[in-house]
């Protein structure tokens, strides 16, 4: 069988062709005596045939594509079940993670399973969703999502961030499947630090202690009804000693509430210096204050109570506003009657201050002698400070550079500590400290991005290593797109180090487990179900040729049509030489 010439080429020889015939009746009508010429009509149908002859040789020999139906591409995940039957048009595809399914077509991934189906004009997902590989490919076209029962156990959970050695840590997440069980957080020794009966819900949070520094592999342990375990799932807590911040107290004079939070500080502590006016130039402090540049460098949280603030200069008050931008942390507090330049002052710094004076209540709702001056209208970058149990913003800061300014309106807050309270004063006042001092130099590098894949590490210095669990090395290269960052792509689970600026910090792994895995991936998966289509899939014209025999048939009467005008054009020229056989 011969095989077909290639479209242009047989394009190129068919056009060759009717210019050649052209041609030829050209020169036949030129070289013809004026009564052997063919009439004008004859010559224009003679002329016009040609080229639709060609044409319609052309489509019989490559006849048009037929478009694809356009069907349900159907994407058979991890736990897809089986299909009865598809649709006409449809097709079923089976991700690598799929089951075995009849008449599924295995594809590597779905970029290609959609470049092997043109027609497709929308998706339909079966199972528990699309993973990271897949889900570019699905973003912005239509798509339909089943998803299949997600399997008992944990499918979610919030690990605890780092915290200090005896702090407090918590621990959430949920539990689906298991209806009327119960979770208990075991320490490092296998002792039970904390339980809880599931919900209807499945939400849990659990609190632990942090007793010692360093890492510590805490158990979370999820039971059924009849006490079975069911799942076991590692909870790491990092108990990591931070330096204490450098703050620096400058008050307007001398008072209990400012007693009992340096004796707080003491307690915690802190490295506190104090500088109390007693009028008359004297100061009953530690040492008088200089807010020079380099005694705020060296400052990482600014105490300024009404009084102080008002005898500030303008350049002074210049210098702490730089410093705050700069870094350092800016404490606002009222201690009494807050003068109207000071409020206006203040509020300028968008931390404005209302007029009435309302108790502090606890969390249990009761009042306590401690009061507190209301706050005006915040704009709304402002963070609340702490809230009442009615949800009042306490206090309120706002950022400021790379540095934050808080107002703390709460008077006689010592009185907490003399009611039975002081774990409360301590908290607020912990609360507050930490909240608006400069962060650290030791600060540990932020972990971003999921356990189970690349993550970036930032607030590194250059150079930066990593140790797994093994003791194998990875050297970090820095981002260029993002200062301070480097990505990683952990190889196993536990305890890995990353070493910056000649220290070392731990940072768990902690992949998640099969339920935990699958909830995640229907979550992200229903997240793109929901997402309008801004894009429809390209369907390109590369379906299978149709049939042949109409373009045929139509060739073959407009040659015979030719052949019959050339015979009669032969016919009338035999005539005028004398007669013809025929």
């Amino acid at each position: 069988m011969t095989a077909t010439p290639p479209p242009l080429l047989l394009a190129g020889l068919l056009a060759l062709a009717v210019v050649l015939a052209w041609v030829r009746l050209a020169l036949w009508q030129a070289r013809a005596a004026a009564a052997e010429r063919a009439p004008a009509w004859r010559l224009v149908l003679l002329v016009a045939l040609q080229p639709l002859a060609a044409a319609l040789l052309y489509l019989t020999l490559q006849p048009p594509r037929l478009p694809g139906s356009a069907g349900t591409l159907v994407i058979a995940t991890a736990d897809a079940p089986r299909l009865d039957a598809l649709a006409a048009g449809d097709a079923l595809v089976a991700l690598p993670e799929a089951p075995a399914l009849p008449g599924a077509e295995r594809v590597p991934d779905l970029g290609t399973a959609l470049r092997r189906h043109p027609g497709t004009a929308r998706l339909r997902i079966i199972g528990q969703g699309l993973r990271p590989r897949d889900r570019d490919a699905a973003a912005g076209l239509p798509l339909e999502f089943v998803p299949a029962p997600l399997p008992p156990g944990l499918h979610a959970l919030a690990l605890p961030p780092a915290t200090a050695p005896g702090a407090a840590f918590r621990v959430g997440g949920n539990v689906g499947g298991v209806p009327g069980g119960s979770v208990a957080l075991h320490d490092p020794a296998g002792a039970v630090v904390a339980t809880a009966v599931l919900p209807a819900s499945g939400d849990f949070d659990l609190a632990g202690i942090a007793r010692v520094a360093g890492p510590a592999d805490f158990t979370l342990r999820i039971s059924d009804t009849a006490k079975r375990l069911v799942e076991a799932t590692t909870i790491p807590v990092v108990a990591a000693v931070a330096p204490p911040p450098r703050v620096l107290v400058v008050a307007g004079a001398a008072g209990p509430d400012l007693k009992y939070l340096r004796r707080w500080a003491s307690d915690a502590g802190l490295n506190l210096t104090a500088s109390i006016a007693a009028g008359a130039g004297l100061d009953i402090g530690d040492a008088p204050a200089r807010l020079d540049a380099g005694t705020l460098a060296r400052t990482d949280l600014l105490v300024l109570d009404e009084r102080s603030w008002g005898t500030l200069s303008g350049g002074q008050r210049g210098s702490v506003l730089a410093a705050v931008r700069g870094g350092m942390g800016l404490v606002l507090r009222v201690t009494g009657p807050v003068p109207d330049a000071t409020r206006r002052q203040w509020a300028a710094l968008g931390l404005p201050l209302g007029q009435a004076v309302v108790p502090v209540r606890l969390a249990g709702g009761e009042a306590t002698p401690a009061a507190a001056l209301q706050l005006g209208a915040l704009p709304p970058d402002t963070i609340a400070l702490g809230r009442d149990p009615a949800g009042a913003p306490m206090g309120a800061w706002r950022g400021s550079g790379r540095g934050r300014i808080g107002l703390w309106p709460v008077t006689d807050l010592y009185t907490l500590a003399l009611s039975g309270a002081a774990d409360r004063h301590a908290a607020l006042w912990s609360q507050l400290f930490a909240t608006l001092a400069r962060p650290g130099a030791g600060s540990p590098p932020r972990v971003i991005g999921p356990p189970g894949g690349r993550i970036a590490l930032c607030d590194l210095g250059f150079p930066a290593t990593v140790t797994d669990p093994a003791g194998a090395t990875t050297t970090l290269l820095a981002d260029p797109a993002a200062p301070g960052c480097a990505a990683y792509w952990p190889s196993a689970a536990g305890w890995h180090s990353v070493t910056s600026a000649g220290k070392a910090w731990p940072f768990p792994i902690v992949p998640p487990n099969a339920a935990r895995a699958a909830a995640e991936t229907r979550a992200a998966t229903l997240q793109l179900a929901s997402r309008p289509p801004s894009r429809r899939i390209a369907v390109p014209d590369d379906g299978a040729r149709g049939p042949s025999w109409p373009w045929f048939a139509a060739w073959l009467l407009v040659s015979a049509l030719l052949w019959w005008l050339e015979r009669r054009r032969a016919l009338g020229s035999a005539a005028a030489d004398g007669p013809a056989d025929i």
